[in-house]
Formats: C-alpha cells, sequence, structure tokens
C-alpha cells in the first residue's frame, strides 16, 4: 500500500526577502492599476457638455455603476459611448483601458492608451499607466520605456521612479536601478523610500559601507520602519561587528519589550557567544509570551522554520522555551517539525504527542505523527492516537481518512470500511473518502464494489488522476474493457504527465493488448520516473520477455526481486523458467 499520507505534511509560513516587504509597503498606491490611472487621485469628472447634452456624463455614470457590479464588457461599451462624445478626453481613454486589464485583454488596453498618447503625448498618467499594463503584458524594455517618457514629462513624480527603480531591482540592473534611486534621493532627499532602495542597490554590489549610510539615513527620516532597522543588522553581521548587532536588536527591544524577532535572535546570538543567563531569560521571557501572542509562534515559523533555515538554531530556541514552558502545545508541534528535519523520528513524535486538541496546530500535528508512524511501521500505535483524535474532533473526516487507511494497511478491512462510511455520513461527496474506500474494496477481493466506488470519484471529479487510473488499471489487470482503460488511463496521464506509476498503467494496457514494443517504450520512461518500484520492474522484464529478448528480461527480473519484500515466488519462478539463478 502506498502510505496514505504519501511524504511528510509541509508547515505553512510566510517567507520572502526582507526588502520586498517593504517595497510592498511604499509601492501599494503606486502598484495600483486603477490609482495609475487616475493618475493615483480620481479627477472629478470632466464637463459632461456635448453629445445630446449629459450623454457622455450619463455614459461614464452607467459605465460606472457596471464596473462596480464587475460587468466589463458593458462598462466598455458604456465608456465607448462616452469617447465617442468626447474623444478628446484623457480620463476618459485610461478608464477604458482599465476595463480592458479587468477584462484581461492586456492588448487591448495597450491599444486604448497608445491611441491616446498619439494624440495626447503630455498625458503623463496615461505614460504612468501604459508603463504598468505593459509590464504585466511581460514587455519589461516597453514598460520602462513608457516609465522613462512619464519622468522625462514630469521629474516630480515619485511613483515613476519607485515602479521604473522596482523594475530594475527585480532584472537585478544595479547601475540602471542605482542611477534611478540616485536622482530620487537627490530631488526628495526627506523620503524614507529612496534611501532604502539605495542601501539596497549598494549592498547588492558589496557597497557595505554605503549601504549602511544609506539604510541608517532612512531609520533617521522613519524609524518606524523595521525592515530598514533589521537590514543595518544584516549588514552590522556581514561585518563581523557583533557588538554592533548586539546594541542594534537591544535597541529595538527597548523600543519594544514585545518585538519577538528582534527577542529571539537575540537569544540566538547570547547562546552562541556563551551568554547562557542572557539567552535564557529572554527565552524565558518569551516562552511566556508565546502563550497569547501568536506573534511569538509565527516569528519561530517565519525565520527558523523555513527551508533554508537550520533547523538546529529553532532547536536551540525551542528547547529553552520549552524548559520554561513545557506544556506549551503550539511549541511542542514546532519542536516536533524541527526533530524531524533533524531526521529524530521518536523525538518528534515524543513532541508532537504532546500537542493537545485547543492547539491550531492539532490537524497538522496529526497528520505529521500519522506519518512518522507509518514510516517507521508503529501502524497499530497510529490507530490507537487516531482513534483518539476522532474523539477530540469528531467532526474531521480528515482524522477518519487516516485512520481507515491504517487498518488498510494492518488488512482490518472491515474496519476500515466501517470508519470510511462513518466519515461519508459527513461528507457524503468527499472524494477522497471515496477514493480510499474504493482500494480498501479492491484489496479486500470485491472488485464490482472497487469499480463503482472509483467510477463515483470520476463522476464528481472527471480530473482525479488517481481514480481514473485506478479504475484503467483495474480493468487492464482483470483483462477487460481494455480500450476504455486505455482511454481512463490516457486522461490520467493527462493530468500527470510525469507519474511514473501512471505511466507503468499505459505501458501495461499496451502490453495486455499484445502491442510489446510500445509497452516495452513506455514501460521503460515508467521504470525512469520511479526506479525502485519492483512492480514496474517487473512489467520492464515480462515486455523483454515477450520480445524475446531474454537476457534484458532477467537483468529486470533480478532487479525486481532485490527490491521485492514479500510475493517473490512468482518472480523467481520467472527466473527460472529463462534458465537463470534464481535465489
Amino acid at each position: 500500500m502506498q502510505p496514505i499520507l504519501k511524504k511528510r505534511p509541509k508547515t505553512e509560513r510566510r517567507r520572502g526577502v526582507l526588502w520586498i516587504s517593504v517595497a510592498a509597503w511604499i509601492l501599494t498606491a503606486a502598484w495600483s492599476l486603477p490609482a495609475l490611472a487616475a493618475g493615483l487621485v480620481r479627477p472629478a469628472v470632466e464637463s459632461p457638455t456635448g453629445c445630446a447634452g449629459a450623454g457622455k456624463y450619463l455614459n461614464y455614470m452607467l459605465a460606472q455603476q457596471e464596473e462596480k457590479r464587475g460587468n466589463w464588457e458593458q462598462a466598455a461599451q458604456f465608456l465607448q459611448k462616452a469617447i465617442a462624445c468626447d474623444p478628446e478626453s484623457s480620463y476618459l481613454h485610461r478608464e477604458l483601458a482599465m476595463v480592458r486589464v479587468h477584462q484581461k485583454d492586456l492588448a487591448g488596453a495597450v491599444e486604448v492608451l497608445e491611441n491616446l498618447l498619439a494624440r495626447t503625448p503630455e498625458d503623463v498618467a496615461g505614460w504612468m499607466l501604459l508603463g504598468r499594463i505593459r509590464q504585466e503584458a511581460g514587455a519589461p524594455a516597453a514598460a520602462r520605456s513608457a516609465l522613462e517618457r512619464a519622468l522625462a514629462l514630469d521629474p516630480d513624480r515619485r511613483d515613476a521612479y519607485l515602479l521604473l527603480g522596482h523594475m530594475y531591482l527585480q532584472d537585478e540592473n544595479w547601475p540602471a536601478g542605482q542611477a534611478i534611486f540616485e536622482q530620487y534621493v537627490s530631488r526628495f532627499p526627506e523620503v524614507f523610500a529612496g534611501h532604502f532602495f539605495l542601501a539596497r542597490i549598494y549592498e547588492a554590489q558589496g557597497r557595505f559601507a554605503d549601504a549602511l549610510t544609506s539604510y541608517q539615513r532612512s531609520v533617521e527620516l522613519d524609524p518606524s520602519q523595521e525592515e530598514a532597522r533589521y537590514a543595518v543588522i544584516r549588514l552590522y553581521r556581514e561585518m563581523g561587528r557583533d557588538d554592533e548587532v548586539i546594541r542594534q536588536y537591544q535597541a529595538l527591544l527597548n523600543d519594544n519589550p514585545h518585538n519577538a524577532r528582534a527577542g529571539l535572535a537575540l537569544a540566538l546570538l547570547h547562546h552562541r557567544s556563551g551568554r547562557s543567563g542572557e539567552a535564557a531569560d529572554l527565552l524565558a521571557r518569551f516562552a511566556k509570551r508565546s502563550r497569547e501572542d501568536e506573534e511569538v509562534v509565527g516569528v519561530l515559523v517565519r525565520f527558523y522554520l523555513e527551508d533554508e533555515a537550520d533547523p538546529r538554531d529553532a532547536r536551540i530556541l525551542l528547547d529553552g522555551m520549552l524548559a520554561v514552558t513545557p506544556d506549551q502545545s503550539d511549541l511542542h508541534y514546532l519542536a516536533g517539525i524541527v526533530s524531524d528535519r533533524l531526521e529524530n523520528d521518536d523525538e518528534a513524535i515524543a513532541h508532537f504527542k504532546r500537542v493537545d486538541a485547543e492547539s491550531q496546530f492539532y490537524e497538522d500535528t496529526m497528520a505529521h505523527l500519522g506519518y512518522l508512524y507509518q514510516k517507521n511501521q508503529r501502524t497499530a500505535e497510529a490507530v490507537a492516537d487516531m482513534a483518539e483524535a476522532i474523539r477530540q474532533r469528531p467532526e474531521n473526516t480528515d482524522f477518519r481518512l487516516y485512520l481507515g487507511g491504517f487498518y488498510e494497511e494492518l488488512g482490518r478491512y472491515a474496519e476500515a470500511e466501517e470508519t470510511l462510511l462513518e466519515a461519508l455520513t459527513l461528507e457524503a461527496d468527499n472524494v477522497k473518502l471515496l477514493f480510499r474506500l474504493g482500494v480498501v474494496y479492491d484489496k479486500w477481493g470485491r472488485k464490482t464494489e472497487s469499480i463503482e466506488r472509483m467510477k463515483q470519484v470520476i463522476e464528481l471529479d472527471p480530473r482525479h488522476a488517481n481514480a481514473l487510473n485506478y479504475l484503467g488499471y483495474t480493468y487492464t489487470d482483470m483483462g477487460i474493457h481494455l480500450d476504455e482503460a486505455e482511454q481512463l488511463i490516457q486522461r490520467a496521464l493527462a493530468q500527470k504527465p510525469d507519474d511514473g506509476y501512471i505511466t507503468d498503467s499505459l505501458g501495461w494496457v499496451y502490453f495486455k493488448k499484445g502491442r510489446y514494443q510500445e509497452a516495452l517504450t513506455v514501460l521503460e520512461r515508467a521504470s525512469r520516473l520511479a526506479p525502485e518500484d519492483p512492480v514496474i520492474l517487473e512489467h520492464v522484464g515480462d515486455a523483454h520477455r515477450q520480445l524475446g529478448q531474454v537476457p534484458e528480461a532477467v537483468d529486470y527480473y533480478r532487479r525486481a526481486l532485490e527490491r521485492k519484500t514479500d510475493d517473490r515466488q512468482p518472480l523467481i519462478d520467472k527466473l527460472r523458467e529463462l534458465g537463470a539463478d534464481a535465489p
């Protein structure tokens, strides 16, 4: 049986380069297409004269109503009527371009703006909007050209500097980005953003001293922007200035004693430097705070459990915090994740078992716990713990799905059926439950019921690759409905083209149809996609055997036998039939 959990569940966490969050804050307005369309502030509607008196105004108001309803095609039609009344209105053209964007017609939006700018090339807001839309359309050079035109027309457009500079940052074009932000700083020396992004560019170029000066200036201008302060810390760390790193973290804590990011980082730094007392004090403070402040756990997840983080750092912090609050469920959950990453399964299981049902991580905990039990062949324990989880959360169908899978693995099919049917009384159309029940019936020898369940899954979800494959392979193995089986498997393969097991199913249906050369080609690809699967290797051997390629068949049978843990006799018999040695 493939494990019901299949792979280690992932912990949800927010990620991102530090400066990006500042960029998002600064560019919230500048990156908003509707704001750009209106030049960041929507102007009053131009005079409703001409075209039967109030024609332009009426059509504009009707367009606004349709926009609010999300009826973009109708809005476009009314705007076109308004433009026909007043073809010189730049604002109406920009509004129409934005409606085209909502219609996902970027080419149409560009066409509207290009026509506008051909007549009124001095329209700065039009150039800004064109630049943004061209960027969305994947034309960065044209986008930069439009933004540069806007800046040439209005050197005081701060959003143009930010948008253009941010594009250079994304492209890692440091010289161009430096030039833009140096202009920005020169023109607006008291604005935080210019100094911050200029510092970011200096840092990327390895000009740490210049970067430090610019970051510090951005902090002076706006101390509330903590990302700049953390950037200063990062630079001091790069420069080996641990004394300054400590001072900066302490300053952040002085400003906000509840700053978990600064406090935990400082605790780790104290620990590494042998100042265990200072580290313990900080960890005790934030361990107690973690009961009421979710940001403490959030910081641990964001900065110490991300994929690139060293799990040993998280372990130091969690061990220190759990020494103070040994019953803190959320911390035990995180400690279990860390132990899992350090491949200490027993320790991970012990931590996960201390997560209570009130924890925000309880459901994820049980998924991780079930995975580890299966991995360590402790399925009987998994049954007991999952049954308790169902008592705690009787409405949770995933817990019943896991329990049914554990019973299935133990060969306790009647109990698996009972558990899954109970879950289906809660969610009758749950395709995960129906699929699992179909697998149970198949292993139980109740093929007809298995087939019916798989058909039910496919009816509910026609793109359910596993059900399509399972039903197709079942037909193939039974030697029935082979044309339908091939169609089902092809549909599954369209969803998962690089799945070795589905590829094997396609090869096997070709084999059953007597198309042995085609079967061999497909089966060999399946063996490359899933090289350790003994069934696939045996199928390749069978195809070679049918084609009279005995040495190749023997090689694949032996490779399959090496990986087979049970039911080895059929392979041994095949080897002996070909005159090959077999254990």
